[in-house]
């Protein structure tokens, strides 16, 4: 008994050390850096059926029998199996006059160590054909119902039953064939034989009182497993492979190998000279002296199909067609330098300093609006603080507050749209810092006084005027529909 416990606790200590043995990975040892091949494999989960028959003193007539399997490997070749099972099968005398029969159920379970007699060959990555042999351990509970058999402590032949839970020992082989990567089945036959002394009594018969015994009766059990691979992703998120026992050893190895096969000798070669070699350029006969981007090919900064190297203009704005020397074209007029300074000097031109200065001269800030817009704006905050502030400190002028608009739009939505502003202007006035409404004086100008009256300057004539007023009167609200809020549509000669 000692030396059965013993074989098993040493089996279940080889298979725990070689599945942790499994893990990839790199592992720094003393004599360096050592990469294991060995991949995270997946557990099998099986069931079989069989026709058990019992060889003893008796004949033996095939029964069934069933049961589920576990099985792990420790590396390509061994593999630890623990079975289940249940089964009934029957003997019988073998004469004409010979009544002797017993009936045998079978109830046991154990482990098997596997081995995968043919993986030691390397010649394919995966075997479609495994050939088993297997042995192992484990424990039955066996009952034996009988009929005019002569057992141990009766004086005649008598019905009756035997029952006892015994140790046995199994082995036998097999052959499996691998049908996809998650299924396999196996044809197998496995014989077990019991310790003890029911080693001779499976069958009941036991030869009492003869000259002759069979001494032990084995269980054998020829069986067909379907085996399913269980098993997802490893906690690096990589994909378990099949059981070890069905890969080839060397498959990771020779991957590894034909990778390093495949990839390109290092071919310095630079044909176009532009500082990329030939076996990474896209374009192997750059022109000399052009810029090229990382895979070699000539440099196109703007992206109108014109080189750089030969791109008179290579940042040309995007919308607009280039010539074919990739200069844009149909460019808006913009207001230059030169006219901005023309204008300011016709304007000082006429401009005449007060001899006797007075409020009526003061010069008050503008505020200026979005497109289509009478909101005063944030940044014009400080703006009508400082008229406000002259008001506050001069209380006996007025001050007339004038709208402007730029001239797109009809006439009479911008004299609408100026009206508004002004109006808007007043109110911050009096909302915000306590200016007496009769002080402010509304007028509008709508479109008819540009600051600037140069195409593209619209946001200098967005605007309102504030002057010392002399002998201004209010202005009414010009005829038309409301204007300001939302985006304008139509052109300027079609008015709304």
């Amino acid at each position: 008994m000692t030396v059965r416990k013993l074989t098993l606790v040493l089996l279940f200590v080889a298979a725990y050390i070689g599945i942790n043995a499994q893990t990839p990975g790199e592992v720094t040892t003393g004599g360096g850096t050592y990469r294991s091949f060995t991949p995270k494999d997946q557990w099998e989960l099986g069931v079989h059926v069989g026709l058990p028959f019992v060889a003893g003193d008796l004949d033996s007539k095939l029964g069934f029998g069933g049961g589920l399997h576990v099985r792990k490997s420790i590396d390509h070749i061994f593999s630890i199996r623990a079975n289940g099972m249940f089964g009934q099968a029957k003997n019988e005398g073998g004469g004409t006059n010979d009544t002797r029969t017993s009936k045998t159920t079978w109830i046991g379970g154990g482990a098997q160590l596997v081995a995968a007699l043919n993986n030691i060959r390397f010649d394919k990555p995966m075997r479609k054909i495994l050939l088993n042999g297997f042995a192992g351990i484990g424990a039955s509970n066996f009952k034996v119902d009988y009929e005019n058999i002569l057992v141990q402590g009766a004086t005649a032949p008598g019905n009756g039953d035997i029952s006892a839970t015994v140790p046995y020992v199994d082995f036998g082989g097999g052959i499996g064939f691998r049908v996809s990567p998650k299924f396999n089945f196996a044809i197998e036959y496995t014989v077990a034989t019991v310790f003890g002394r029911e080693a001779d009594r499976l069958d009941a018969e036991a030869n009492i009182n003869n000259n002759q015994t069979t001494y032990r009766d084995n269980w054998h059990y020829p069986n067909v497993r379907l085996n399913f691979n269980l098993g997802g992703k490893t906690k690096d998120g990589m994909a378990k492979v099949e059981p070890l026992y069905w890969s080839n050893p060397l498959a990771q190895v020779s991957d590894a190998i034909a990778a390093l096969e495949a990839r390109p000798i290092y071919d310095p070669t630079d044909t176009d000279g532009d500082g990329i070699i030939d076996a990474i350029d896209d374009e192997d006969n750059s022109p000399a002296g052009a810029r090229v981007d990382s895979k070699g090919v000539t440099l196109d900064s703007d992206g109108d199909k014109v080189a750089d190297y030969k791109d008179k203009e290579p940042y040309s704005p995007p919308g607009y067609s280039v010539n074919m020397d990739g200069v844009a074209q149909g460019l808006p007029k913009y207001t230059t330098e030169q006219q901005v300074n023309d204008i300011v000097d016709a304007k000082l031109k006429n401009f005449k300093l007060p001899t006797q200065p007075g409020l009526s001269n003061w010069f008050l800030p503008m505020i200026y609006f979005s497109d289509n817009n009478y909101t005063v704006r944030y940044s014009e905050y400080e703006k009508i603080y400082q008229v406000a502030s002259v008001m506050k400190q001069n209380p006996e002028i007025k001050v007339v507050v004038v709208g402007h608009t730029d001239s797109r739009g009809s006439e009479k939505y911008n004299n609408v749209l100026s009206y508004n502003r002004a109006k808007s202007a007043i109110e911050f006035l009096v909302s915000q810092h306590g200016i007496a409404r009769e002080r402010l004086i509304l007028n509008w100008v709508g479109e008819g006084s540009p600051l600037i009256p140069v195409a593209g300057s619209s946001s200098s004539n967005r605007r309102v005027e504030f002057m010392v007023a002399k002998d201004q009167t209010e202005m009414a609200r010009p005829e038309g529909k409301e204007a300001g809020k939302g985006t304008f549509k139509g052109n300027k000669d079609a008015g709304f």
